[in-house]
């Protein structure tokens, strides 16, 4: 075993070596330097190399390096690296707090970021004990956290840390630390590096013992892959963006386009369920890969829960959740919670209490598995209502889980469509384009509103999600002559158009083309 380049950082201070094709720090190498045999300890113990002629990198150099064969790897584009960049650049001041469910990308992205933008790099998984431990304890042997950093780089065999704009500290899975977590804000304080956390299972900081940093960080959420960032990857985007919402494109366009969709729909964003499309081109396929990460997430989430009972009732909720999708009305009178406690009460033999099924929907919803949808009362902004109604933040977790239940197959494609549209229009309330904090429902007297939106110029677009040709907006028609909304939209199977007053949009660009017109 050799080293084949010496690694120096701007000061021109060797900070490490190429070994094996991958980046070993100086105190890594010295500590195995015996099966090194181009490099040896001198009589100070420093470690030196034998070879005169080997060649040097900047540390930055080597991280590009390796940002370009992470990004051919794993070669989905996210739009969340522009978010990354806007933070950088104007938030960096922030400890940028990133969550969202587990195998959506959070890890992958990050590094991506931070290889392409830093020169000093300290990531820290803390799921892993030994690390946890050994930060936990530096912490608690200081007041300052630079020099807890430090310390901990020191013990673990880690590249020098510097305190500076040019350094990154990336705190993944926090949640799993009290100590590190009810630190985000003095590190905010503290520190002049920028640094980033990661937490999937964020219901765990819901406990008390967790102090909220609020106002010290920049909260961003990361979502599996959007319809867009989808056609991208089958290198569609710009048709997306750019087919005609009246029918004027070309019917290739709009095949094409509904095709993918339809795929979407079935087996949803997850990295590692996209990247199993592209390699077998097999929906069967995405499907077991999406039983596994179902399995993932409720293995993982009952391992929180003390209560052996956690395990039924998580599968019992997805279970309910798509029950409720399915034969349950919008309305004003229960919150969803209150009915997926029912159904999951009267589908299990176990004697499972109320409050053990919320706390179970609360968790997941922490986790980002599943979301809630409010109600705009008689389609009065003012009337709020919350929780009546429950999405998956996936529609291949939905296409799953509708195999597990009896729903008949028209219906299910009914609350496939409803689903994918609800998680589309997700991610303008993330943008920043509309007001509220996800997408609403409405009731007015019998007639019930998919979706209705309130942009920043508190304008009233009503949207009605049809599964079929044969549908008619009868909802729409009302709220439009009522003057409750400005503009109302039929998102279908429909190439686009208008009919009395009535917008008609492709289904699939019922997010990414918000506002329409």
């Amino acid at each position: 075993m050799n080293a084949t380049v010496r690694v120096i950082n701007t000061d021109r201070k060797t900070v490490g070596y190429v070994i094996g094709g991958s980046f070993v720090t100086t105190e890594e190498a010295r500590a195995n330097s015996a099966v090194i045999e181009n490099l040896s300890l001198d009589d100070s113990g420093q470690i030196q190399t034998t070879d005169p002629f080997l060649p040097e990198l900047t540390l930055h150099q080597v991280y590009r390096h390796i940002y370009e064969k992470f990004a051919e790897k794993y070669n989905l584009n996210r739009e969340i690296q522009d978010q990354f960049e806007a933070w950088k650049k104007y938030k960096s001041d922030y400890v940028l707090y990133l969550s969202g469910a587990r195998q959506t990308g959070k890890t992958t992205e990050i590094k991506k970021f931070i290889y392409k933008n830093y020169e000093n790099i300290l990531y820290i998984d803390l799921s892993i004990d030994k690390l946890r431990i050994s930060l936990e304890q530096c912490m608690q042997d200081t007041r300052h956290t630079a020099f807890a950093f430090a310390n901990f780089c020191v013990q673990n065999r880690m590249t020098e840390f510097t305190d500076s704009v040019d350094t990154v500290i990336v705190l993944d899975e926090i949640q799993e630390s009290i100590a590190v977590y009810n630190l985000i804000r003095q590190m905010k304080t503290d520190l002049k590096c920028h640094v980033i956390v990661t937490g999937s299972y964020l219901g765990k900081t819901v406990n008390s013992q967790y102090f909220k940093p609020a106002g010290d960080v920049w909260n961003l959420e990361m979502l599996p892959l959007s319809f867009t960032e989808f056609c991208d990857a089958f290198g569609c985007k710009e048709l997306l963006l750019t087919v005609d919402l009246s029918g004027k494109s070309s019917e290739e366009t709009y095949r094409k386009l509904y095709k993918l969709y339809q795929i979407y729909i079935q087996i949803g964003g997850y990295p590692a369920v996209v990247n199993e499309y592209k390699k077998s081109n097999s929906i069967p396929n995405c499907l077991e890969v999406l039983e596994k990460l179902i399995q993932t997430f409720t293995d993982e989430s009952a391992s929180y829960f003390s209560d052996d009972k956690c395990r039924i009732i998580f599968e019992n909720v997805y279970k309910a959740a798509f029950h409720m999708m399915a034969y349950e009305k919008k309305g004003t009178s229960a919150k969803d919670i209150q009915k997926v406690a029912d159904f999951v009460k009267n589908s299990t033999k176990e004697n499972v209490s109320r409050n053990e099924v919320n706390r179970a929907v609360a968790w997941l919803k922490y986790s980002k598995i599943i979301s809630g949808c409010d109600l705009y009362n008689q389609g009065r902004i003012s009337e709020l209502l919350s929780e009546r109604r429950f999405y998956f933040m996936d529609c291949g977790i939905a296409s799953c889980i509708s195999r597990m239940t009896p729903v008949d197959n028209e219906t299910v494609r009914g609350i496939l469509t409803e689903n994918f549209a609800y998680t589309e229009l997700y991610r303008l309330y993330q943008s920043d384009r509309v007001k509220g904090d996800k997408p609403c429902c409405s009731v007015y007297n019998e007639y019930e509103l998919d979706f209705m939106i309130v942009d920043k110029d508190d304008k009233k677009y009503g949207i009605e999600i049809k599964s079929t040709d044969a549908d008619k907006p009868v909802s729409l028609m009302v709220y439009l002559d009522q003057h409750i909304i400005e503009e109302g939209y039929l998102a279908g199977k429909t190439r686009g158009g208008i009919r009395k007053d009535i917008y008609s949009i492709p289904i699939y660009t019922v997010g990414c083309r918000f506002p329409y017109r």
